[in-house]
């Protein structure tokens, strides 16, 4: 693979959002309740660029996700995260943003 081939990677934390009534994202949780959170990375086809954490991002699945922390990974470690598939303009309010941070906080204990 030659060198031009080569990109960078981020890695991505983030939460799975969903619009409540008003079209406001808020954070999903599943059958139990409970916020988790995933990991997802850019791959060479990913579109838009990040910027901060709240902004929205869409997975290959279409799910759209709240980007909670960004980190750089090693290009040769790519594979054990999935990519996202683009970088979304939108940003969650600044609570539903806290409430990630936290979530963010406890599971990383």
């Amino acid at each position: 693979m030659g060198k031009k081939d080569k990109y960078e990677v981020q890695k991505f934390t983030g939460i799975p959002v969903e619009p409540d009534a008003s079209g406001k994202y808020q954070l999903k949780t599943d059958q139990q309740g409970k916020t988790k959170l995933h990991t997802w990375r850019t791959g060479k086809h990913t579109k838009g660029k990040y910027k901060v954490p709240g902004q929205l991002m869409l997975t290959e699945n279409n799910l759209t996700v709240v980007i909670l922390s960004a980190e750089p990974m090693a290009f040769k470690d790519r594979h054990s995260e999935t990519p996202l598939q683009r970088f979304l303009t939108v940003k969650v309010t600044d609570d539903v943003l806290q409430q990630g941070m936290s979530i963010l906080k406890e599971q990383r204990k």
